[in-house]
């Protein structure tokens, strides 16, 4: 099945129900407009003029994804602010289906640094490997570092405050995170869907009644996040963050990876491959 073909099938199952009609001119409407969005990162298109300049090169693609005629760049530059709620609710449309393929066992959560020094938006943050200028991805994946939630932040945001975002409406056994995200807050979300935390103990806490000690497990499973990150920066977005200006318009980009991501993945969990390093190979 083509790129394209999986895009359409996916997105057509997770978008929300179309626009009613209206009068005058229909434009491109926003179903068509998240698959154009959501193949760019498929296809590694880093800006508007790729994206317009691919599918006037290839106009069985643009039919087979819904296209009469292909949108002008600025039309295409519109999309990224204008449908970031929209991609955000076909992303998690998108990772419930991959839950029903793979049932969550285990949610690992963790940031990432999003480096980008010349944006007006961005943030100084800091990493365990220093200071950044730009913004984060606070993203929860499953035990095959698949991604079920994620947030895109100005780099100066704190991780503990989103970790109760990242699990909402999931169902797990386990929560994982490192120490960012130690605090008596987090714990009880945790508690309260059910599942058991491990979330490796903040020294600067240190003999708090809320302590809880990180073990093993947590050491086994933290890699899984980890090269989620590296895979989905180096291979799918491949900084492409850097392309647009301002934060809506970023987030707009990482969530259509993200999308690409999890429907690549599906296409590989349904030919029988339950790793990510099974999922990497179609971004070679």
């Amino acid at each position: 099945m083509e790129a394209c073909e999986v895009v359409r099938l996916l997105v057509n199952k997770a978008i929300v129900p179309a626009e009613p009609k209206r009068r005058g001119n229909p434009g491109f409407g926003r179903v068509k407009a998240i698959r154009i969005l959501v193949y760019a990162r498929l296809k590694k298109l880093d800006n508007d003029t790729q994206i317009v300049e691919h599918l006037k090169r290839h106009p069985w693609i643009a039919k087979t994804l819904g296209l009469n005629t292909v949108p002008n760049r600025t039309t295409v530059g519109r999309w990224w602010r204008r449908y970031l709620s929209l991609l955000e609710e076909t992303f998690i449309n998108i990772a419930d289906m991959l839950q029903l393929i793979e049932p969550t066992k285990a949610v690992i959560i963790d940031s990432t640094p999003l480096v980008d020094l010349y944006d007006m938006e961005a943030r100084w943050g800091h990493t365990g490997r220093g200071k950044f200028r730009g913004f984060k991805l606070h993203a929860a994946v499953n035990q095959l570092g698949l991604p079920l939630r994620a947030l895109v932040t100005p780099g100066n945001c704190y991780d503990s405050p989103f970790l109760p975002k990242l699990i909402e409406d999931l169902e797990t056994d386990y929560v994982l995170a490192d120490a960012g995200y130690c605090s008596k807050r987090n714990i009880n979300a945790v508690k309260e869907m059910g599942a058991v935390p491990f979330i490796a103990d903040n020294p600067r806490r240190k003999g708090k009644s809320y302590k809880i000690e990180c073990n093993e497990f947590l050491k086994k499973k933290r890699y899984v996040v980890e090269q989620f990150n590296g895979h989905l920066k180096a291979n799918v977005l491949g900084g492409c963050w850097v392309r647009l200006r301002g934060l809506v318009k970023k987030a707009a980009m990482v969530v259509a990876g993200l999308i690409s991501y999890n429907a690549e993945a599906i296409r590989s969990l349904v030919a029988g491959e339950i790793s990510l390093k099974s999922v990497s190979k179609y971004w070679a």
